[in-house]
């Protein structure tokens, strides 16, 4: 078969067609060049922002030019595939949200995995791509994992703008999107950008913006924004309980309040997400299982199923759930952390037994909690347990942490 590298405009169509398909609720194109804010990536890199996430510092200039992902003798890229699925279920009821005895957790982890879900969608739609086109070469699929500056492919390809609180923002639909991209050597028709913006400016003379709004940038509790469009993760709820694996820094840990794993004020409140009606996701992956949503709190200490202290435990509680990236480790850690906001003397057992967990992370961070039930009022058994455990531990950390607890009550 002859290989055809120009997409026409059928074809477009047709790709469009079979994304939604495959259970995409977003399909648009743009071709390969230089990522649009690229320089301001670099910058936010050289001020220290990615913490402990590392890997955003590999791969810059393939950030700034995706046609480099292409690996020889692969033809180079052309034109990138930028896809998008609602993720949107419904809101969690404040009753529920507001519960200190639950452990709230962003509604993106709510099903299974997006990156295991969606890769292999990508991969079927490169193929579809292929058999039409003629070419043997396979695309580059990324969800979320490659270096792709993905929010600015979405920009550019018109799925939406990026809003103040760093996310993607489709009017219609809120930011409540997964993204992801398929790079193809194919190239665009001729005109085929120009024809695609003249299409927009017509079906809205006014392009949509976050206006003089900043709801976002006041409601975050640990204030993480520098200003509009700049998060501070070393401030960020999500990137302390997800991607860090130290110990969150004191001062921030009461603003955390129950939220456990990742964080969505800033999305609660933009007015683009407010009125959004619930829905039940096409692909069927993405589904809440209602005991991944706001967890009781001490439930995970239960000898019968002991997932907060028990790795096997974890790992068969959070089969196939984006939970598991934060470790279990990690995940007591965000619990003792929601357990001393709680507060009350019914978290004292659950917090003994963090209290001689093997991880450090995880000990520490349970001394602070029961430094916190007895800044609320006298209790002996949370005290003896706090001084025995000074008398035993040999992480400074961790006896750090034991000495303000006990010197706070």
């Amino acid at each position: 078969m002859l290989y055809h590298n120009v997409l026409s405009s059928s074809l477009i169509l047709a790709i469009q067609h079979e994304a939604l398909r495959l259970g995409f609720d977003l399909c648009s194109f743009a071709p390969v060049g230089e990522a649009p804010h690229a320089d301001f990536f670099d910058a936010w890199i050289a001020a220290g922002r990615a913490g402990e996430m590392t890997y955003l510092e590999r791969h810059r200039e393939k950030r700034r030019f995706p046609a480099l992902l292409a690996e020889p003798p692969s033809p180079p890229f052309e034109t990138m595939v930028v896809l998008a699925v609602d993720y949107h279920q419904f809101d969690l009821p404040p009753a529920i949200r507001d519960d200190p005895s639950r452990g709230v957790i962003a509604s993106y982890a709510w099903g299974d995995d997006y990156h295991e879900i969606i890769r292999p969608l990508l991969y079927e739609l490169d193929a579809f791509i292929r058999e039409r086109t003629g070419r043997t070469a396979l695309g580059k699929c990324l969800v979320d994992t490659g270096p792709v500056l993905e929010r600015d492919w979405a920009a550019v390809a018109g799925l939406g703008f990026t809003g103040k609180n760093c996310c993607t923002i489709r009017p219609s639909a809120g930011s409540w999107l997964f993204l992801a991209v398929l790079l193809i050597p194919e190239r665009l028709p001729e005109g085929w950008t120009s024809r695609q913006r003249a299409e927009k400016q017509e079906a809205s003379r006014k392009p949509a913006t976050c206006g003089r709004c900043t709801r976002c940038l006041s409601a975050c509790p640990t204030d993480a924004f520098v200003g509009p469009y700049e998060l501070d993760p070393l401030r960020c709820i999500s990137y302390w309980t997800i991607e860090a694996r130290s110990i969150i820094p004191r001062q921030l840990r009461p603003a955390f309040r129950n939220r456990i794993f990742g964080c969505d004020i800033c999305q609660e409140v933009c007015p683009y997400n407010r009125r959004l009606e619930e829905r039940t996701p096409r692909l069927a992956g993405l589904r809440a299982h209602h005991e991944r949503v706001a967890p009781p709190l001490l439930e995970g200490f239960d000898p019968a199923h002991p997932y907060w202290l028990n790795q096997e435990a974890f790992n068969r509680h959070f089969a196939r759930s984006p939970i598991k990236r934060a470790r279990r480790a990690g995940m007591l850690r965000n619990v003792c952390v929601a357990l001393g906001n709680w507060g009350a003397p019914t978290t004292v057992p659950a917090l003994a037994q963090a209290l001689a967990d093997p991880e450090p992370v995880a000990r520490a961070h349970a001394a602070w909690a029961l430094g916190r039930v007895l800044a609320r009022q006298p209790h002996e058994p949370a005290a003896n347990l706090l001084t025995m455990a000074l008398e035993q531990e040999t992480d400074a950390r961790v006896r750090e942490e034991i000495r303000l607890a006990l010197n706070e009550t």
